[in-house]
């Protein structure tokens, strides 16, 4: 390692800024890739799991109520809103 300083500290400030940028960038791009990796196998499985089968509740809920209402399943839209001032 001290060998690769030294050849560093011969080299003009410019290159060695520049060089610095290129290492920040690749550990920068290194650390997001390892990020949207993990991310992406959590969301395949385990904490998004859960969350599969309450929407399935969810869905299953919400056409049961569209169902006893009269409503014709299918293409529908229905909008409720709110406001509270």
């Amino acid at each position: 390692m001290s060998p690769y300083f030294e050849h560093m500290h011969s080299k003009p400030t410019h290159e060695r800024r520049q060089h610095a940028m290129k290492v920040a960038g690749i550990v920068t791009a290194l650390v997001f890739v390892g990020w949207v990796t993990t991310f992406s196998l959590q969301m395949g499985s385990g904490s998004a799991g859960s969350a599969t089968v309450a929407g399935t509740d969810a869905a299953s809920q919400t056409a049961a109520a569209a169902q006893s209402s009269g409503f014709q399943t299918g293409n529908q839209l229905i909008v409720s809103t709110t406001t509270s001032y």
